[in-house]
């Protein structure tokens, strides 16, 4: 059984297709137990981290991507982060009681978005994903079809404890000959590998290791499989970006908070950890003259 949480990228010798496969159970059970999440909202998680664990790999660039949903209601945000190391974090927020269906139906009716934040820069970029068919899967496939030029599919299983996911994409020093390699036997190349990868099973992709299942799905073909990169649960929640939201809530309120609870804390969304600041630390913030921050982002 494969317990270990990594990341593992693979590529066809004799074709112009690369792969990535990636499993998740403590960074998954990390978590989702820091809030009393439904089992639909347990599962779209996994999803969406297999998934930001798959762009990282895929997109390769230094800082934080974050795969963000929002909604007006039922579920109204759902935020999977991670960087170029793979140090994952994720939370959801929702009301009421919330089903498969009415997953669904928040789902199509909300806005999807791919932000990279590059380290030490303040410019962020922003893609809009399309929804797409019934899931995430779908989106991000016809995201990278519709962005990069890519042909990209993915496989993902999620249970109670882990989830997985694997990715296979046209090699993107093919993108300015995709017409002619559709043409060719590069075309029928990608349909194989697809068709063979669809056999997959859920338990498969969850329970078996890299070097394994490459070699029972792709058993004739020439396939390199490079060393794996872990991946872990890690919050950047700080006492600094505590400091940074008692400045944005502004000194007269912040007093008024204090009048009322001798204290102000802040919790972290997404680890529930909380930084408590008293009179003294609440009088030192305002009088370093700090500048709030520009706006009310997550971090």
């Amino acid at each position: 059984m494969n317990n270990q949480d990594k990341l593992q990228r693979f590529l066809f010798e004799e074709a112009a297709v690369r792969g990535e496969i990636v499993h998740l159970s403590q960074t998954f059970q990390e978590i989702i137990k820091q809030h009393d999440y439904p089992p639909v909202i347990k599962r779209l998680l996994g999803e969406a981290l297999v998934l930001i664990s798959l762009l990282t790999a895929t997109v390769k660039f230094k800082g934080r991507l974050s795969l963000q949903f929002q909604n007006k209601s039922g579920l109204k945000l759902l935020l999977v982060q991670s960087n170029q190391d793979l140090n994952l974090r994720a939370l959801a927020q929702w009301e009421g009681e919330i089903d498969e269906a009415e997953l669904q139906d928040d789902l199509k009716k909300g806005i999807l978005v791919i932000l990279m934040d590059p380290d030490n820069s303040t410019q962020r970029y922003q893609g809009v994903v399309a929804w797409r068919g019934d899931s995430l899967v779908q989106s991000i496939e016809g995201y990278f079809q519709d962005s990069e030029q890519l042909a990209t599919r993915i496989w993902l299983a999620v249970d109670e404890t882990r989830a997985a996911g694997l990715l296979l994409q046209v090699m993107p020093a093919q993108a300015d000959k995709t017409h002619d390699m559709m043409m060719d036997a590069q075309e029928l190349a990608w349909e194989h590998l697809v068709h063979l990868t669809n056999t997959i099973t859920p338990k498969e992709l969850l329970d078996l290791e890299t070097e394994t299942l490459l070699h029972r799905l792709y058993v004739e073909e020439d396939v390199r499989v490079f060393s794996g990169s872990p991946v872990t649960f890690k919050c950047t929640c700080s006492a600094k970006r505590g400091e940074s939201a008692i400045l944005l809530l502004g000194e007269e309120e912040a007093n008024d908070e204090l009048n009322q609870k001798q204290v102000i804390a802040v919790k972290c969304d997404f680890c529930n950890k909380e930084f408590i600041f008293d009179r003294v630390d609440v009088a030192n913030i305002f009088r370093q003259g700090g500048t709030p921050p520009s706006s009310t982002q997550i971090h």
